[in-house]
Parts: structure tokens; sequence; C-alpha cells
């Protein structure tokens, strides 16, 4: 369970999020949903415990992410940013290894054709659905992604929503932060529109 209790951000002097209160349940699917600049990804980063709120608290059951060592959060939660470049000559299959196992998950996102590729020459699909891999690989209890689904065809949202199912069947947390325009939403369980 993931408690938000009132949190307030402030960056560059701007309110972006204000006495926001929400509970995401374990074992489950939420979309947290609205436009650009909403403060979705801000939200996404302050439950990492990539940010900290100015006001308020955040807790992964009863762990304060922000309060956290980087070795504990890695354990906790992972992370799939919106836009992922990659920088460094590995392959597909060796980022996502550096994370966990990666035959099931390069399967389950139809990599395994792009595996040994450098992960620098990737299309902005191909590197947004390795991030995600990466994330999924990791194992963790609480799986926090921005706009995964955001450059993907539908056949390709149709696997990665698939992949999460059954991650939240596993008894993952999973977030998912979508932009407004996703119209069929019917695969989460829950979805927060207070950024509408």
């Amino acid at each position: 369970m993931i408690t938000i209790n009132e949190i307030t951000i402030i960056r560059d002097g701007r309110r972006i999020i204000q006495d926001f209160s929400e509970q995401i349940p374990a074992g489950s699917i939420t979309v947290i949903l609205g436009p650009n600049g909403c403060g979705k990804s801000t939200l996404l980063a302050a439950i990492a415990g990539d940010i900290a709120p100015d006001k308020g608290t955040i807790t992964i059951d009863d762990i304060h992410p922000i309060l956290s060592a980087p070795l504990e959060l890695s354990r906790l939660r992972a992370v799939a940013i919106q836009n992922q470049s990659f920088t460094l000559g590995f392959t597909v299959r060796q980022i996502i290894e550096m994370a966990g196992m990666a035959d099931e998950v390069l399967k389950s996102l139809a990599l395994t054709k792009i595996s040994e590729r450098i992960v620098t020459s990737l299309s902005g699909g191909e590197s947004q659905r390795v991030s995600l891999a990466q994330a999924i690989a990791q194992n963790t209890p609480v799986l926090l992604l921005d706009e995964p689904l955001s450059a993907q065809d539908q056949a390709s949202k149709a696997r990665i929503i698939k992949v999460l199912q059954k991650r939240a069947e596993q008894g993952a947390t999973v977030v998912v932060v979508a932009h407004s325009g996703e119209s069929d939403l019917t695969w989460a369980d829950k979805v927060i529109k207070q950024f509408l």
C-alpha cells in the first residue's frame, strides 16, 4: 500500500501539487491521469523517493522512500522514466541483465529480436520498452512507470498491459502515469483523475 498524506510540492516557486492525499492499493494497477505539466511525473518521482515533498508524507507500507538508502530503495521500487535515452554502448540484453533475469522479460515485451543491438541505436519506442523491461526485471514490489504506453503501437501497448497485469497478479503495486488522451483504461484497477 502506498499512502500519500497531504503532500505539497513546490518547484521554482510554483506550487505543482497542493495538499494531495491518496491511497494506492497493493497488488493492483493504478493510473495517474492528466495533461502535460500538471504534476503527474513529479508525483511519481516523489513516490519513488527521488524528490522530497515540501509538506506531507509518502509511505510505501511503513517505509518513507525519501528517508531510505539507495540500496533499500532499489529493492523496494523500480522506475521507468519517460523519454529514456541510453548513452553507453551496452546491448539490450546487457542493460536488462543489470537489473535481473532477462530472457522472460525480453520475450514478453517482444525484445528478443533486438536483444543484441546496442541501446544507443534504438528508436524512441524501443528505448522506452527497454527501460520498462529493465524496471520489470528488477522484480521489486513496487513498479513506477512514467507514460510507458506513449510511444508504442497497439500491439506493443497490449503486450505491456499484459505484463503489468501479470505483475499485479503476482502482488506488485503498479503505478502508471498516463496522458489524459489515453482513452482505454479498462485494464487499470484504479484511476486517479485529480490531475485532470
